[in-house]
């Protein structure tokens, strides 16, 4: 019987992992044929550096993501976030070096998500709702410090031409391999990742389970923090100078990230989802390169030509699920 039982569930399984391959072949099969319409320019090794170079920031974003969308705690405040740790990222790096950039990013990013997450689980307020409420707070407190500087005769944190490394090739691409290594662990290998995938799955489960919800969450958005924090850093040091933004410009930092979770989300059955969130996320640059190449403006038409594909690649990667992709 148990046999019987597991046989469809083996079968629906390759039937999805193969939907899942014949996707990712076709998207492939997508930018063999971009190369040739471009000239040959797409698929060089410089052009290939630089996609990978312009997905790193994304990517540590969207490892932090993993820990606090997994659980439910959808936060549309991670752009101010950045701009916030970049900018203090760069204040210390002035005055401490690289160390300073790097602990000040993360500093940043984890004190600023592990107030979220006081804010998010005391006021009971959906997630998405407070996200906004301290985004437009965050925003006001970097426009607050530009105005100050501003005021002195002074400019916004910028690095000039120093600290810039972390930021280029070769050395923003070999942040990912301990990124990609620290996040596979915690993700998947420490309590933390499992407690918070266990809450995003089931929330009844999990408390049988002796699981404490409010704690695995609040543990998932601080180690949020850690990533979005070195994502802030590598961003400082790429940007050289990131001035703040107000009127909720800054949620829309966060689409590019949220759709790389979802394109790791529908890869499931081929890849584990940080491995897939890496996968996701030098697609979505590649994309952006080749519609550059090809001369489509951005800010309108690349945004519809994203869309779609998100689409087609949820629907038909995700066929016969029930519900929707966390």
């Amino acid at each position: 019987m148990a046999g019987a039982a597991a046989n469809p569930l083996l079968e629906r399984f390759g039937q999805k992992r193969m939907q899942q391959v014949l996707v990712l072949a076709g998207l492939l099969l997508v930018f063999i044929i971009i190369h040739f319409a471009t000239g040959g320019r797409f698929l060089t090794k410089r052009n290939l550096g630089i996609i990978v170079s312009h997905a790193v920031i994304p990517t540590f974003i969207t490892w932090g993501l993993v820990f606090s969308f997994t659980s439910g705690m959808i936060d549309l405040s991670i752009g101010s976030i950045v701009v916030l740790a970049s900018n203090f990222a760069g204040i210390m790096g002035l005055k401490f070096g690289y160390a300073g950039l790097l602990l000040g990013g993360l500093a940043a990013g984890v004190a600023l998500q592990a107030l979220n997450g006081v804010v998010f689980l005391k006021t009971k307020i959906p997630p998405w709702v407070a996200g906004l409420g301290m985004a437009m707070i965050y925003e006001s407190i970097g426009a607050f410090y530009s105005n100050m500087a501003v005021r002195r005769g002074e400019m916004v944190v910028s690095l000039g031409s120093q600290l810039r490394g972390l930021g280029q090739l070769p050395f923003n691409v070999l942040m990912l391999v301990p990124g990609l290594i620290a996040v596979y662990i915690l993700f998947c290998r420490t309590s933390i990742g499992l407690n918070v995938r266990a809450v995003g799955s089931d929330l009844r489960v999990t408390k049988e389970m002796g699981i404490n919800p409010n704690r695995a969450k609040f543990l998932g958005m601080v180690v949020c923090g850690i990533f979005i924090g070195l994502g802030s850093a590598i961003n400082e040091s790429y940007v050289g100078q990131l001035l703040p933004r107000t009127g909720l410009t800054t949620v829309a930092t966060i689409f590019q990230p949220l759709t790389a979770v979802l394109i790791a989300s529908s890869m499931g059955a081929i890849f584990n989802l940080v491995i897939g969130v890496v996968i996701g996320t030098i697609s979505l640059s590649a994309l952006f390169n080749a519609l550059t190449l090809l001369g489509v403006p951005s800010g309108t038409w690349q945004e519809v030509v994203l869309g779609i594909l998100v689409i087609a690649v949820t629907v038909v990667s995700m066929r016969g699920e029930e519900g929707v992709v966390k």
